[in-house]
């Protein structure tokens, strides 16, 4: 019995022997490894590096080796490094470098010794940073739209206030389609660094989801921060117009027409507006500006013609409107003599001043237009 204990005791020593050998060789290896490192970083020979790396990927043999805090800061440290140095990954890895980066920095966070080598740390951080940054590129001007969103989405969880990864964010969701994620980017864009085009694409993209209310609020944020940008205050206008919401295309028309006042179209629009929310002196005031630039223009005649109708209607003691209508819708008549609107304007002036002689030519013509 006392025999079998001496073995049994023996067999333990070896043992002991053994794993302090083992741990005290494993020492050595990450401390060569270590030097390795450093002699890269003051050479920048890539051979050093690449030593390193066949250094500490012999230190782990064990699950406790892949467990200690040291052998994964080491390796971090060579993996980090090859990542961004080796860009276009010429040497041959079992697994991506970045990846054996993250998968040994998950045993450095957290760890009580992380507090002794922020260092170490802040540098690791960086190297993924850059090589982030340099395959989010690639990939990009590679037209690889799938794995730079996958790079520039990895970007903006590390520098979330970084404007160029943002943009890049929101043009590459646009490519992709993803345009909900998209109008987030474009968003945080117009509230760090707004600039014109940033709108136009929002409220583009606003209007592909069918979403009238913030196509219309963007455009109209956009128009006010850059009353010089023709684009963003047309579309504006337009979309209005569609909405025949008169009392906001009458704050944005004076706008446009101060980039183009001799803008036919844009006059009769303002003067339409005024007339529709019941300000006729303003409307009359841009009708005759457009006479003022094309005289012969019909819908400026006939607008003005049928605004002193509508007057005279309201009053028929306004002799004098009835006069002035009657000169803008001759004048409208003649510049096309084949519309009714015209026609039939000028009916119900004769109607209303008595003159049968007028009514009947201008009911015989009615109905000659009508039965052609």
């Amino acid at each position: 019995m006392y025999k079998v204990f001496i073995l049994l005791m023996f067999n333990i020593f070896l043992v002991l022997v053994s794993i302090n050998a083992q741990t005290q060789n494993q020492a050595l290896v990450i401390k060569e490894a270590m030097n390795s490192f450093v002699q890269y970083s003051d050479t920048k020979d890539i051979k050093k590096l690449e030593n390193a790396r066949k250094l500490i990927d012999n230190s782990f043999k064990t699950r406790s080796d892949s467990a200690a805090f040291r052998n994964n800061l080491v390796r971090s440290l060579v993996y980090a490094t090859l990542a961004r140095v080796d860009s276009n990954l010429k040497y041959t890895y079992k697994k991506d470098p970045l990846e054996e980066t993250l998968f040994s920095m998950k045993r450095v966070y957290g760890s009580k010794f992380a507090e002794d080598v922020k260092d170490q740390i802040s540098y690791i951080e960086n190297q993924l940073k850059l090589t982030y940054l340099y395959r989010a590129n690639t990939t990009f001007k590679n037209r690889n739209f799938a794995e730079a969103l996958k790079y520039f989405s990895i970007l903006d969880t590390i520098d979330k206030d970084n404007i160029s990864v943002t943009h890049n964010l929101a043009l590459l969701c646009q490519e992709t389609g993803n345009y909900l994620r998209s109008v987030g980017y474009y968003e945080k864009l117009i509230a760090k660094k707004p600039k014109p085009e940033y709108f136009m694409v929002l409220a583009n993209l606003y209007e592909s989801l069918n979403d009238e209310k913030n196509t219309i609020r963007v455009l109209s944020e956009g128009s006010r921060q850059y009353p010089a940008n023709r684009d963003l205050v047309f579309k504006l206008l337009n979309i209005l117009l569609i909405r025949n919401d008169y009392q906001e295309i009458i704050k944005f028309t004076s706008q446009a027409l101060k980039l183009d006042e001799n803008n036919i179209n844009l006059n009769y629009l303002a003067g339409f507006s005024h007339e529709m929310t019941g300000d006729v002196t303003k409307a009359e005031e841009y009708y005759k500006v457009i006479l003022t630039i094309n005289p012969n223009n019909y819908e400026a005649n006939f607008a003005l013609g049928l605004l002193y109708l509508n007057l005279y209607l309201k009053d028929k003691e306004q002799s004098g409107m009835m006069y002035i209508s009657k000169y803008y819708l001759t004048k409208a008549n003649e510049i096309d003599p084949n519309e009714l609107k015209t026609l039939t304007s000028l009916s119900i002036l004769y109607k209303n001043t008595g003159d049968k002689t007028e009514l009947q030519k201008i009911n015989n013509r009615i109905n000659q237009l009508k039965l052609n």
